[in-house]
């Protein structure tokens, strides 16, 4: 909870204040809007408050409710265009509150903690729920956000900004180049690394949808390939980077030249974002310089 209540005061300020100070109100007032009982908060909650929670039907559920209008309502709108297909499934939202009624995977133990570990075996049910997720016919592009929305955040980086100007320029270049030769365009997650994959009976599922049109490689680039902490201890993270993206993009039947790209690039974005945000953008920025 102090992770959240520091990044919503940090990120929106007085706003941010308000809405923390008026949580315990809004989760009383869904709860009794919702029929919920043994509401318990999650403990890694980082920009949304998160908790498990009981409906009158002794149905587990999630709760969720967001400051930021816009993320919960692209989440729900992502959510719906999945309906259950490889993610977990609506069950009703609350705009009033920004709030969403969620199914809750069960056990719910993520994908992340399998890895490194099981490496193949990761990364064939990530694959597979990736596919389901977009296995999906897209009928009109208009109504959703492209990713060249999300990635004008690298362009438009403020002055004095902490990232190093030969990694901004390459990701410039790359990600121009990335989209001028998009032969793709599909629905996303947006931000399917392997901590947002729950297991759910005896199989896998999405969580945390962004909802936004993209191509496939640019998906694959949000998986976790190495930790922190492998980082520390590995003299040569360039090459491990590299040959597990191979594995990765041969599983899926990607490309794995445009994987790497976007791996630099959404790694300048994440800096980009946190920048943007008053955040630490440094992990961000050493990786892709190591990658670089």
């Amino acid at each position: 909870m102090d992770t959240l209540k520091q990044n919503i005061t940090h990120i929106y300020g007085k706003r941010g204040e308000k809405w923390i100070a008026n949580l315990p109100v809004t989760i009383e007032m869904l709860a009794h809007h919702w029929l919920l009982s043994q509401i318990t908060p999650v403990n890694n909650m980082t920009y949304n408050y998160v908790a498990k929670a009981i409906k009158d039907t002794e149905q587990p559920v999630i709760l969720k409710i967001s400051c930021n209008k816009q993320s919960m309502a692209a989440e729900q709108q992502a959510l719906l265009y999945f309906n259950g297909q490889g993610s977990i499934k609506l069950l009703d939202e609350n705009e009033n509150y920004h709030a969403l009624l969620l199914q809750q995977a069960l056990p719910g133990n993520t994908l992340k903690s399998l890895y490194p570990m099981q490496i193949p075996f990761v990364m064939d049910c990530y694959v597979d729920t990736m596919q389901k997720l977009h296995a999906k016919r897209l009928p009109d592009q208009r109504h959703y956000l492209h990713i060249s929305e999300w990635l004008k955040s690298i362009d438009q980086l403020k002055p004095n900004h902490p990232c190093p100007s030969h990694l901004l320029k390459k990701a410039i270049v790359l990600k121009n180049a990335l989209l001028a030769s998009m032969t793709t365009a599909i629905f996303l997650h947006g931000d399917l690394h392997h901590d947002n994959i729950l297991k759910n009976d005896n199989h896998w599922l999405a969580i945390d949808p962004k909802g936004i049109i993209g191509e496939p490689e640019f998906e694959v680039a949000a998986f976790d390939f190495m930790y922190v902490q492998e980082l520390a201890g590995q003299a040569d993270v360039k090459n491990i980077f590299e040959s597990r993206i191979n594995l990765l993009a041969q599983k899926a039947n990607l490309n794995a030249q445009r994987i790497k790209d976007w791996v630099f690039v959404r790694l300048i974005l994440m800096a980009a974002w946190n920048i943007e945000d008053h955040g630490d953008s440094s992990w961000a920025i050493k990786l892709a310089e190591q990658l670089g």
